[in-house]
């Protein structure tokens, strides 16, 4: 039974990391045990949490609907359902939760308003409905030909394109060749490219190279989008792992010098801080087990600063037993005498920190509600 493997795993996360709760989960989420010192975070949530970060997405699911059952006013278990209908590539559901969590709480979720407001930031032109974005949505398949065709079209008198992939679902190796294709064609012909949604289309391209490592089209489109996005660290593990699925030679990273949009006025006032990159590391996709690279990153990264700035709003997941030795990870730079912030986890991300308890050693920097 799920439950069963997830309290085992659990276990083996309380042999590394002592001080994590004593949380047990059952399939009824009112039989979930709550730590006294996470009374805050709804039994719900927590039962949520534990299980997304353990693979079982339905269950989860199925944790945070029960929760809303009896507790519909509860605002964090629509943000998590939220964020795992988003996650997950379920755009019709996705839809449909937020038209009923905008006419209960009367105002967007903290990542629609984020998205608009990048957009707002954007050309006319380049802001979805204008003749210089394009959005590339449900299936990337050979239905795309058209849609590309267009776009290359309009890239003729556009010195830079948005490209907007945030509301994909599923890919097919002919429409990742066609999309690959027409990217190089644009970079090629000296268009600047703005992309959103990159992390969506990254999750599927990493899912499909892991489900079929031989597909080449997966693997090109993937260097192809972290070479526009400008990812060198990406790249370069994308590159490594391609070559030995392919027994061909690495690829090597050669940066992208494109035109760029208008700046955005210099007399924009933000309400959170901002952290620039070279003081940051981004955290990205899923991090697994004991040995994940990105806890060699973050410790390497932390080896240098005393801020120890972790971005988190590209990562989709952490199971349970990399999120244990993050735990300890982050504990001993905090004796250490660093500081650490993570900042902007998902909604389930988030509510698997705080079930650690990470708090304590961290702070946790989320979007406005």
């Amino acid at each position: 039974a799920p439950e069963a493997d997830v309290n085992l795993v659990i276990s083996v996360v309380w042999r590394i990391h002592p001080s994590a709760p004593r949380v047990r989960l059952s399939m009824s989420t009112s039989e979930t045990a709550v730590p006294a010192h996470q009374g805050h975070l709804h039994p719900a949530a927590e039962d949520a949490a534990t299980r997304y970060a353990a693979g079982y997405i339905a269950e989860a699911r199925r944790a945070l609907e029960g929760g809303l059952a009896v507790a519909p006013d509860e605002r964090r278990l629509w943000l998590m359902l939220l964020d795992l209908h988003r996650l997950d590539g379920q755009w019709g559901e996705y839809e449909a939760l937020l038209n009923r969590y905008t006419g209960l709480f009367g105002q967007l979720p903290p990542y629609e308003r984020e998205r608009l407001e990048q957009e707002a930031r954007l050309p006319e032109a380049l802001r979805p409905g204008g003749p210089a974005c394009w959005s590339l949505g449900g299936a990337l398949d050979t239905t795309a030909v058209g849609a590309l065709a267009r776009l290359r079209e309009a890239a003729s008198r556009h010195t830079v394109v948005h490209l907007d992939f945030s509301r994909l679902s599923t890919i097919e190796a002919t429409g990742c060749r066609l999309l690959a294709d027409t990217l190089q064609q644009l970079v090629s012909g000296g268009n600047g490219l703005v992309i959103t949604g990159a992390s969506q289309l990254e999750r599927l391209l990493v899912r499909a190279t892991e489900a079929d490592p031989l597909k080449r089209p997966f693997w090109e489109l993937l260097l192809v989008l972290q070479r526009c996005v400008g990812d060198q660290t990406a790249f370069e593990r994308t590159a490594l792992e391609y070559a030995l699925a392919a027994n061909l030679a690495v690829p090597v990273w050669e940066p992208l010098i494109m035109p760029q949009p208008a700046a955005p006025d210099p007399s924009e006032r933000r309400g959170e801080p901002r952290y620039v990159n070279r003081e940051t590391l981004a955290l990205k996709g899923l991090m697994s087990g004991t040995d994940d690279p990105q806890l060699v990153a973050v410790a390497d990264f932390a080896a240098t600063q005393q801020y120890v700035n972790l971005a988190c709003g590209q990562l989709e997941r952490v199971d349970l037993v990399c999120a244990a030795q993050f735990a300890s990870a982050i504990a001993s730079m905090v004796a250490e005498g660093r500081v650490v912030r993570l900042i902007r986890p998902n909604q389930l991300v988030a509510a698997l920190f705080e079930v650690l308890n990470l708090g304590a050693n961290a702070t946790i920097v989320a979007p406005k509600a």
